[in-house]
């Protein structure tokens, strides 16, 4: 019934679908862990490998126009994904067949795709699947956009293979994935190794039944910071003293900068509210545990380092408009 459908609408509304498809999920299962210097496989991600820190700034990395306090050293893509219920191992399988060239691409650092650990704080968030990667730059983000390896991960770039994509995300998901884009600053990782395969990713197998074990644990802080307050607030993670490194089990932090609304750069409000995002990556939700219990023993996280409890903000001026919320993924 699905396929007849869409065989059936007129060749204007399929256009609109695909592009609308076509702009949004634009992060492959390409399978490397990278760039934020990150060690181990993760979900449906594939290899990883040691990357360089960059400096350069929002102008030099993404196009857009920023005054900000902290330059840009990387471009994050998010596509968040409502997966109907009972369809989650379906939904990560099509992932996981996927034959991605993302790992060989000039400017990428990192995949993953998150599922959704629930906690009291994100109980209602009906987005229960998001696909992350990591860029250079900007620019690299594009020319994969343009590029044959956009196509060959969208349906092969045929008729058939597209409409069975549509047909699957109908199937599994209630609407069209929401991007969120980012500036990724102050990255902080451990030196990776490249899989000795050669192929630049990792192949996942599943029936398609059941959902995959674990990778990976991923804690975000989301925040929402008042304008005008945004260089005080990415300060504070700026001057910070970070002893990451030194816990077991931990692999890659990057403090993220919301980097327009449906357009990278396009100035416009994000549609969550959130305006910066920690984004810190653990082996097991063990290792983290284990960091943040210790940051409590001392006495809390240092600053900017907390990615389940952020310090109290400063009375006066309030920097934030909400509460932090910190969301977990596995």
């Amino acid at each position: 019934i699905i396929l007849f459908s869409f065989l059936t609408m007129t060749m204007s509304s399929i256009a609109i679908l695909l592009f609308s498809l076509l702009v949004v999920q634009t992060l492959l299962p390409s399978h490397a862990f990278t760039s934020l210097n990150i060690q181990q496989n993760n979900l449906i991600s594939k290899h990883s490998t040691s990357v360089k820190s960059s400096t350069q700034t929002s102008s030099e990395s993404d196009g857009s126009t920023t005054t900000a306090a902290i330059p840009t050293s990387r471009f994050v893509v998010q596509n968040r994904f409502q997966v109907r219920r009972g369809r989650e191992a379906a939904f990560e399988k099509r992932w996981a067949d996927r034959e991605s060239r993302l790992g060989t691409l000039d400017g990428f650092r990192f995949f993953c795709m998150l599922r959704l650990i629930d906690n009291d704080k994100n109980k209602d968030d009906p987005n229960n699947y998001v696909s992350c990667t990591v860029w250079e730059t900007f620019k690299d983000f594009e020319a994969w956009k343009k590029g044959d390896a956009f196509k060959e991960a969208h349906g092969g770039g045929t008729v058939g293979g597209v409409i069975s994509m549509l047909a699957a995300t109908a199937r599994n998901t209630m609407g069209k994935p929401k991007p969120a884009f980012w500036q990724g600053l102050l990255p902080e990782g451990v030196p990776g190794t490249p899989p000795s395969d050669g192929e630049g990713w990792k192949r996942v197998e599943t029936d398609g039944e059941k959902t995959l074990p674990t990778d990976c644990f991923v804690a975000m802080n989301r925040f929402s910071v008042k304008p005008g307050m945004e260089d005080a607030f990415e300060k504070r993670f700026a001057t910070r003293e970070s002893t990451l490194k030194k816990y077991d089990g931990f692999r890659g932090f990057l403090f993220l900068r919301r980097d327009g609304g449906k357009k990278p750069g396009d100035g416009r409000d994000s549609d969550d509210g959130f305006t910066h995002s920690t984004f810190s990556i653990w082996e097991s939700k063990a290792n983290f545990d284990a960091w943040m219990s210790d940051q409590k023993n001392k006495g809390g996280p240092k600053k900017g380092e907390g990615d389940k409890k952020d310090s109290k903000p400063p009375s006066s001026p309030p920097i934030y408009s909400r509460p932090p919320v910190p969301t977990f993924y596995e």
